[in-house]
C-alpha cells in the first residue's frame, strides 16, 4: 500500500476539474458541429467574369460527392441541398472551374473567369498559326487524342470519318500497303494528281511519308480546304492541303510515355464462290451439254472419292483465318527553359492471311528546341523510318488466281503433296509456300530539318525572322525470286509424276529519292489598341533528285543460289534513269482584325515550275478572305448566354497545278527509247520495235507534240461559312464551296491517221466544276461524373466536266462532258425477260451473223435511242463512279470517373462500284461460279430472279464492246461501324509505389460491321474484280504507361 502526498492530491484536483472544462467544451463543440453540419438549401448565381453576365448549363456539383448536383438555368441560377461544411465544384466549358466552401452560407455568387487557353486555341495553316477565332479561312483540325482512338498503323486510316471536307478510301488491308486514298473535297481534275498535298512540320513531303508516320508522335492534323488557307500553297495548293504538325518537348518535367496494343485481324468480305456440286451441275446448264454425268455429280455431292472430285476451296487453302499485328511506341519529353526535347520511337508488325506475307516498320523522331537569348531560337528535328516488307509474291496475282480456281479442281493430295489441278490453272497455293518464291523489300527514309528564328524588336517591336533547311532521302530496295513450285500428278499405277518446272528468274529494284527544301521567312505580329496586324514574306527553293534502276535475269541452272550473278545472260534487261526536279517560290500574307470582331486576310504566291517553258514557267496565285464576328457587337450582347459565338466568313481565290500527269517537259519535242508496251513517255502503241537481223531491238518512237504554250491548271474556289456556338456546348460549323477548274492539261480527242507519226500533244484545253457542302455539328456536356459528347460530320462534293474536247462524233450518251468524272459508261438494263412474249414486244437486241438468239432469262437492255434495235449506239452513262458524292462521320464518347467510352461510325453514299470477271460472272475464262448465282439466277421456276439465265455468253448480249453492263453496277452506299472502345484509368492512388502517373488499359474493335448492299467484295475496294487483299476488321487489346 502507499499514501498520496498533499501535493499529489493537489495534482488530482486540478487534473479533475481540466477534464471536466475539457468535457465540456466537447460537448458544445460536438452539437456545434452537429447543427453545422446538417443539410442546407443553397440558392446562388453564377456569371462570367468578363461581362457579368449569367452563365447557363453550369456545373454545380458537391465535391468528393458528385452524384449530388445540378446545372444553372437559363438565368445563371442554382438551387441545391448540401451538407452546411461542403465544398461546391462549379465548372463550365471556356472557363476556369473554382471549388467554393459552402461554410453554412445559403446564398451563393459565383464569378467564373474565362480560361485564356481555350479562348486562345490556334490553329495551324500555312507556315503559321492562327487565333481558331480570327480564322476567314476553311480549316479543319483533328488532335492527337482523336487520332489515337483509331489505333490504326497507318496515319490516312486514323482520319476517315472524322474530318468534313475529307473523303477517303481504303482499299485494301494488306500489311504496309493500306494506305486510303484522300480527296478534299472530292475531285476536280480528269488529267494528273488529285491527291492533297502533304506538309510535315512546315515541309512538303509524300503521301507516303504521312501515311507511315507513327500516329503516336502527331501532335494535329490540318486541312486546308479553300483559296483562304491553300492559296499560300500556290501550285501545290489546288487539291487542298493536309498539315502535319509533330509534337514538341515543353518546359516540364521529364515524362516517359509507353503504348502498345495486339490485335487479332480478319478480312471483313471475301468473295464467295459454289462448292463443286453446285458448280458442275450447274456447268452444264451453262454450256447446254452434259460436261459432267450424273454419277459424277453424285461424287461430288456425297464426297466419296475427294480426290478425283474434290470439293476444294481454294480461300481457305490458301488464306489463313486471322493475322496478328502489335504496335508499340516509347517516348520522352520534357524541358528546361533553356532546352525543350522529344524523342520517340515506334515499332509496328504486321502479319498477314499467308504465311510469308509480314511488314516490319520502324519509326525514330528527335524534335529538340533550344533556346540560345532571349531572342534566338534554334530547333533541330531528325526523323528516321526503316520498313521491312516479306511477301510471296504479288498480292494482287494470288487472289487473281483464288478468283479464277475452281472448286473441282484438286489442291493437294491426301498425304499433303500438293497436286497439278489442270493445264490451265496454277495451283497458287504450291506456288506461295514459305521457302519457295519471294519478294523482299526494303525502305529507307531519313529526314532533317534545321530552324533558326530571331526576334528583331530591336529595329521594331514584333519583327521576326526565320530560316529553314530540311533534307529528305528515301531509299527502296526490292529483291524477287521466282521459283516453279513441286506439283505432281499421277500416271496410271498411280505414281507421282512431277510436272516440268521453269526456270527461276530474279528481279532487283532499287529507286532513290532526295528532296532539299530552304526557306527564309519573315514575320511581323503588332497590335495598335484594337487593331491587330500579322504579316508574313517569304521565299522558298526546293529541289529533287530522282533515280530508278532495275535489272532482271529470267534463266538459273540452278535454284540453289538466289544471286544475280549466278543467273545466265541470255535474255536479261537492264534500265536505269535518273531526273531532277525545281520549283522557286515567293509568297507574302497579311491578316488584320479589328476588336476581334472584323477579319481580313491576304494571301500571294508566285511559283515558277520547269514543267513548262520558260516563259510559261511563273504563275501568280492569289486570295483575299473576310470574317465579321457578330458575337462581338454590342447589339448581339443580349443574346450570347444563348449563342456564344458567331462567326460569319467567305473567302475567294486561285491556286494552281502543274502536273502535267507523268509527261515530262511537254514544251521539248523528242524521240524515246521504245520496246513492246513500255514506253518512256507514258504513251504506248506498238509502232517502236524493229527486227535488227534476228533481234527484236528497241526503236525511236516519236513522243508528244511539243506545246510551248502549255501552262498550269488553275482552280478559282469560292468559300461561303459560318461558325456558331450555342449554350457553351453545341458548336457548328457549315461551309458551302464552288470551285472552277479551269486550263486542265489533257490530250485533244480526235482521230489522226497513222501517217501523222506522231502524238497529239498535252494541252489546256479541260474544265471542270465541283460544288458542295461540308458541315461538323459537335456536343459536350458534364452531368456530375458523367461527361460526355456527340459529334458528326457531313461532306457533299460533286463535280461536272464542262469541257474536254471529245471526239467529234461521239454519241451524246457516250459524251463525258456534263457528266461526273470517272463515270461509268455502257448498257442500261430493264430487268430480264420473263417470256417469249415479252421478247416480242421488245426492241431487237440481236447482233447480225452470230447467230445468238434472245431467249427468256436474258438480260432486258433499254434501246436508249429509241431506234427500235439495241446495239452499241445504246450505250450511254450509268453512273458517278467509284469516289463517293456523299461521306459522314457519327463519333460519341463518355466518360465516368475511371471508365471512357467511344465510337465512330463512317459511311459514303452516292457511290457506285461495278463488277466485272470471275468474282461476279460465271465461270468466267474457265473459272469460278460465284455463290450468289446459285439461287439467284434465272430459271422456268425462278424468273423473278436478279440475274439472267446460266448461258454461254457474255452479259447474255454478244457484242464485243461492252464497257459496263448496269446488272453488274452496285450501288456502294455503306455505313460501318469503324472503331469502339472502352478503356479504363487505374486510380493513382494505385500506382504512387511504383512512380508510375498514369496507367490505363483499354479494348477496341475495327470495322466490327458494315451494312451494305455490295456482294463478293468490301463497298471501298475499287478494283472491279476482286483481286486485292481485304479490308480488315481488328480486335485490339493495348494499354499506355505514363511515368
Amino acid at each position: 500500500m502507499f499514501a498520496l502526498s498533499k501535493t499529489d492530491n493537489e495534482l488530482i484536483l486540478i487534473i479533475q476539474r481540466l477534464m471536466k472544462k475539457l468535457l465540456s467544451v466537447l460537448i458544445l463543440l460536438g452539437a456545434y458541429l452537429t447543427v453545422f453540419s446538417q443539410n442546407i438549401q443553397v440558392t446562388g448565381t453564377v456569371i462570367g467574369g468578363s461581362d457579368r453576365e449569367p452563365l447557363p448549363g453550369v456545373n454545380v456539383v458537391v465535391k468528393d460527392a458528385t452524384a449530388n448536383g445540378t446545372i444553372t438555368d437559363l438565368d445563371g441560377k442554382f438551387i441545391l441541398t448540401v451538407p452546411s461544411n461542403s465544398i461546391l465544384s462549379v465548372s463550365y466549358i471556356g472557363y476556369k472551374s473554382q471549388d467554393i466552401p459552402v461554410k453554412g452560407n445559403k446564398i451563393l455568387h459565383v464569378v467564373l473567369e474565362e480560361d485564356a487557353a481555350a479562348l486562345e486555341e490556334v490553329v495551324v495553316v500555312g507556315y503559321g498559326v492562327q487565333k481558331k477565332a480570327n480564322l476567314t479561312g476553311a480549316v479543319t483540325s483533328i488532335k492527337s487524342d482523336e487520332l489515337l482512338k483509331a489505333k490504326s498503323a497507318n496515319s490516312t486510316n486514323a482520319l476517315v470519318g472524322q474530318m468534313p471536307g475529307l473523303i477517303s478510301k481504303q482499299a485494301t488491308g494488306e500489311p504496309g500497303a493500306d494506305d486510303a486514298s484522300l480527296y478534299v473535297r472530292g475531285i476536280a481534275t480528269f488529267q494528273g494528281e488529285t491527291s492533297p498535298a502533304f506538309i510535315i512540320d512546315g515541309m512538303e513531303r509524300s503521301s507516303a511519308d504521312f501515311a507511315r508516320m507513327d500516329p503516336n508522335d502527331i501532335e494535329s492534323i490540318n486541312v486546308l480546304k479553300d483559296a483562304a488557307s491553300a492559296a499560300i500553297f500556290g501550285m501545290r495548293g489546288a487539291n487542298g492541303v493536309v498539315v502535319i504538325t509533330t509534337k514538341r518537348g515543353t518546359q516540364d518535367k521529364t515524362t516517359i510515355k509507353y503504348s502498345g496494343n495486339v490485335s487479332i485481324q480478319s478480312p471483313t468480305k471475301l468473295p464467295e464462290f459454289a462448292n463443286s456440286y453446285d458448280y458442275a451441275r450447274l456447268y452444264n446448264t451453262y454450256t447446254g451439254k452434259e460436261i459432267y454425268n450424273g454419277d459424277e455429280l453424285a461424287k461430288f455431292r456425297d464426297g466419296t472419292d475427294p480426290e478425283k472430285y474434290p470439293n476444294t476451296d481454294w480461300y481457305k487453302e490458301m488464306l489463313s483465318q486471322r493475322a496478328i499485328q502489335h504496335q508499340h511506341n516509347l517516348s520522352v519529353s520534357g524541358g528546361t527553359e533553356k532546352v525543350r526535347y522529344y524523342v520517340s520511337a515506334g515499332f509496328l508488325s504486321q502479319g498477314g492471311l499467308w504465311e510469308d506475307l509480314d511488314y516490319k516498320r520502324y519509326n525514330l523522331r528527335s524534335n529538340i528546341d533550344a533556346t540560345i537569348t532571349n531572342t534566338t531560337r534554334l530547333g533541330v528535328d531528325i526523323s528516321g523510318r526503316v520498313e521491312n516488307t516479306l511477301n510471296v509474291g504479288a498480292s494482287q496475282g494470288i487472289f487473281q488466281q483464288l478468283v479464277r480456281n475452281t472448286p473441282v479442281l484438286l489442291c493437294r493430295y491426301p498425304d499433303g503433296t500438293f497436286a497439278v489441278p489442270d493445264a490451265t490453272h496454277p495451283n497458287i497455293v504450291a506456288s506461295n509456300q514459305p521457302g519457295g518464291s519471294y519478294s523482299k523489300g526494303n525502305t529507307f527514309v531519313v529526314d532533317a530539318r534545321v530552324e533558326l528564328d530571331q526576334k528583331l524588336d530591336f529595329i521594331t517591336s514584333g519583327l521576326s525572322v526565320k530560316g529553314t533547311a530540311s533534307f529528305s532521302k528515301n531509299v527502296y530496295k526490292n529483291k524477287s525470286w521466282n521459283v516453279s513450285p513441286y506439283v505432281y500428278s499421277k500416271d496410271a499405277d498411280g505414281a507421282y509424276v512431277l510436272k516440268p518446272r521453269s526456270s527461276a528468274s530474279l528481279g532487283l529494284t532499287q529507286n532513290g529519292d532526295e528532296y532539299q527544301e530552304y526557306q527564309l521567312q519573315l514575320n511581323y505580329n503588332r497590335s495598335f489598341d484594337n487593331h491587330n496586324i500579322t504579316a508574313m514574306a517569304m521565299a522558298l527553293a526546293r529541289k529533287g533528285f530522282i533515280e530508278r534502276s532495275g535489272m532482271n535475269r529470267i534463266s538459273f541452272d540452278s535454284e540453289i543460289l538466289d544471286q544475280m550473278n549466278a543467273g545466265n545472260t541470255a535474255n536479261q534487261s537492264l534500265n536505269a534513269y535518273d531526273s531532277k526536279t525545281a520549283r522557286a517560290s515567293y509568297m507574302g500574307r497579311i491578316n488584320y482584325n479589328y476588336a476581334q470582331k472584323y477579319l481580313v486576310e491576304f494571301n500571294l504566291r508566285r511559283d515558277a515550275s520547269e514543267n513548262f517553258a520558260p516563259n510559261k514557267r511563273w504563275g501568280t496565285f492569289a486570295s483575299a478572305s473576310l470574317g465579321w464576328v457578330l458575337s462581338e457587337e454590342k447589339f448581339f450582347q443580349n443574346l450570347k448566354n444563348t449563342v456564344n459565338f458567331l462567326k460569319v466568313r467567305a473567302s475567294y481565290g486561285t491556286l494552281g497545278n502543274d502536273n502535267t500527269g507523268g509527261v515530262t517537259f511537254p514544251f521539248y519535242s523528242r524521240f524515246d527509247l521504245y520496246s513492246g508496251n513500255n514506253a518512256s513517255n507514258g504513251f504506248t502503241n506498238n509502232l517502236g520495235d524493229y527486227i535488227f537481223g534476228t533481234l527484236l531491238t528497241k526503236g525511236m518512237l516519236p513522243g508528244p507534240i511539243a506545246n510551248a504554250l502549255a501552262t498550269w491548271e488553275k482552280s478559282t474556289k469560292t468559300n461561303v461559312a459560318v461558325d456558331v456556338t450555342l449554350f457553351n456546348r453545341l458548336n457548328l460549323t457549315v461551309d458551302f464551296f464552288m470551285e472552277k477548274r479551269t486550263d486542265i492539261l489533257a490530250q485533244r480527242g480526235a482521230e489522226v491517221p497513222s501517217s501523222f507519226g506522231g502524238i497529239l500533244p498535252l494541252e489546256n484545253l479541260g474544265e471542270v466544276k465541283n460544288k458542295g457542302v461540308d458541315l461538323s455539328l459537335n456536343y459536350h456536356q458534364r452531368i456530375q461524373q458523367v461527361d460526355f459528347s456527340l459529334g458528326g460530320n457531313f461532306t457533299f462534293a460533286r463535280n461536272e466536266i464542262v469541257e474536254m474536247a471529245e471526239a467529234a462524233g461521239t454519241s451524246k450518251y457516250m459524251r463525258k462532258t456534263g457528266r461526273p468524272i470517272n463515270g461509268y459508261y455502257g448498257y442500261k438494263t430493264y430487268g430480264i425477260f420473263k417470256s417469249q412474249e415479252e421478247i416480242d414486244a421488245y426492241p431487237k437486241q440481236e447482233v447480225a451473223g452470230t447467230g445468238y438468239v434472245t431467249k427468256p432469262g436474258d438480260i432486258k437492255y433499254v434501246d436508249v435511242d429509241g431506234n427500235g434495235v439495241v446495239d452499241s449506239n445504246d450505250m450511254t452513262y450509268l453512273g458517278n463512279g467509284n469516289i463517293p458524292e456523299i461521306i459522314y462521320g457519327i463519333n460519341g464518347s463518355l466518360n465516368w470517373k475511371n471508365l471512357d467510352f467511344s465510337f465512330l461510325f463512317q459511311g459514303a453514299a452516292r457511290t457506285q462500284v461495278y463488277l466485272k470477271g470471275g468474282v461476279i460472272q460465271p465461270y468466267f475464262n474457265q473459272g469460278n461460279l460465284p455463290q450468289l448465282w446459285v439461287n439467284e439466277s434465272w430459271t422456268e421456276q425462278n424468273v423473278n430472279a436478279k440475274y439472267p439465265r446460266l448461258a454461254e455468253s457474255t452479259h447474255n448480249f454478244p457484242t464485243t464492246d461492252i464497257s459496263a453492263v448496269q446488272t453488274y453496277l452496285y450501288d456502294a452506299s455503306y455505313l460501318r461501324l469503324k472503331n469502339i472502345e472502352i478503356g479504363y484509368t487505374l486510380p493513382s492512388r494505385w500506382l504512387r509505389s511504383a512512380a508510375i502517373t498514369g496507367l490505363r488499359v483499354y479494348v477496341n474493335a475495327q470495322n466490327l460491321f458494315t451494312i451494305s448492299d455490295v456482294p463478293q467484295i468490301d463497298p471501298e475496294n475499287t478494283q472491279q474484280e476482286g483481286w486485292t487483299y481485304p479490308q480488315m476488321k481488328a480486335f485490339n487489346v493495348g494499354l499506355t504507361l505514363q511515368f
